[in-house]
């Protein structure tokens, strides 16, 4: 998958009310992505989270700790902590950082050999 065509996906995930169910039926399996159900699943929460500007649920997505992830990312330990924090104690990290984080996310679906294709 292209940046641009992540952009659209995450465009598309916007405009169809932020609805996960939406955005899987309006897509169904696009032939560009070349992924088996539990991929397109995982590339959809992936893009729900990036638009969401969730890093939370971007950490547990990558199925890494808060620890590893802010290492991987060379984020700051203490501001993945306050990204990741609830109630009054959470800041909202920069958008471009979970759209950015978020596309390399599902490219790396391909080395993870979720899916055992390009996408």
């Amino acid at each position: 998958m292209n940046y641009d065509y992540y952009k659209k996906l995450i465009g598309e995930y916007i405009n169809l009310g932020r609805s996960k169910e939406r955005l899987l039926g309006e897509i169904g399996f696009p032939e560009e992505l070349k992924l088996a159900a539990d991929g397109l699943t995982k590339t959809v929460d992936i893009i729900a989270a990036a638009a969401e500007n969730n890093m939370k649920e971007l950490v547990e997505l990558s199925g890494l700790s808060m620890r590893a992830f802010a290492g991987k990312y060379m984020i700051p330990y203490r501001s993945m902590q306050n990204w990741c924090a609830e109630g009054k104690e959470a800041r909202t990290p920069p958008n471009y950082l979970a759209l950015l984080i978020g596309y390399e996310l599902i490219t790396e679906l391909k080395s993870e050999g979720t899916d055992n294709v390009d996408i």
